[in-house]
């Protein structure tokens, strides 16, 4: 249907709709550009009484909507990116680490603790100089569970990526080489597991949560 030009009755906008734009709080018509309650000056508008709360409830829901999806071998991570950067912000807001590291150096990790451990998953931050195995070893410090990566023969501490199970890197590898090549995003979520040494996947990986 054909509705014709639409008059729009923002104040000093001259711009016009073929359909009608209705303002559900006024019942005046807009254009697109003047569409939004705020954007009129609508006599009904209510802004929001706290705007950080607002955000940290649309943050949680995009959270949510990311862990309530099943992640297969190999293709949890292309949502890793996105839900880092969810994340990012309110790890950063109660991570334990080194207080002595700089803020810029700060690498911040939400970390899912070995099975038998039974160990509240914690946010963690380290510095993305260190090795994997540095940061293995500064979280099971921090997190007080057995270490017994220098003991020949034990199953070692190693970190995964909790979308897909695959292993974060070799213990000699350091973070900030992972984060340039986007194979780890500061705010993502790993696990810390006991597997053996020459283990790259841990199949379980969808039994850990936050």
């Amino acid at each position: 249907m054909y509705w014709g030009l639409q008059q729009n009755q923002a104040t000093g906008c001259n711009n016009g709709e073929l359909a009608p734009v209705i303002c559900t709080g006024c019942s005046n018509n807009f254009c697109l550009t003047h569409r939004h309650q705020v954007d009129h000056v609508c006599p009904a508008y209510k802004p929001p009484e706290n705007a950080m709360a607002e955000a940290a409830v649309k943050i949680q829901q995009i959270t949510d909507r990311l862990d309530a999806t099943p992640a297969k071998k190999g293709q949890g991570r292309k949502s890793d990116k996105l839900s880092a950067k969810v994340q990012l912000m309110k790890l950063k807001q109660k991570s334990s680490g080194d207080e002595s590291l700089p803020r810029e150096e700060r690498l911040y990790l939400m970390v899912l603790f070995p099975m038998e451990c039974k160990t509240v998953a914690q946010p963690l931050f380290f510095s993305h100089q260190w090795t994997v195995g540095r940061a293995i070893d500064a979280a099971a410090t921090i997190a007080k569970i057995t270490n017994r990566n220098n003991i020949l023969g034990a199953d070692k501490l190693m970190f995964f990526h909790a979308s897909d199970g695959n292993r974060l890197g070799s213990m000699d590898q350091t973070l900030k080489s992972l984060l340039e090549k986007q194979h780890l995003y500061n705010g993502q979520t790993v696990i810390l597991e006991y597997t053996p040494q020459d283990k790259d996947y841990l199949p379980t990986f969808n039994n850990y949560k936050a």
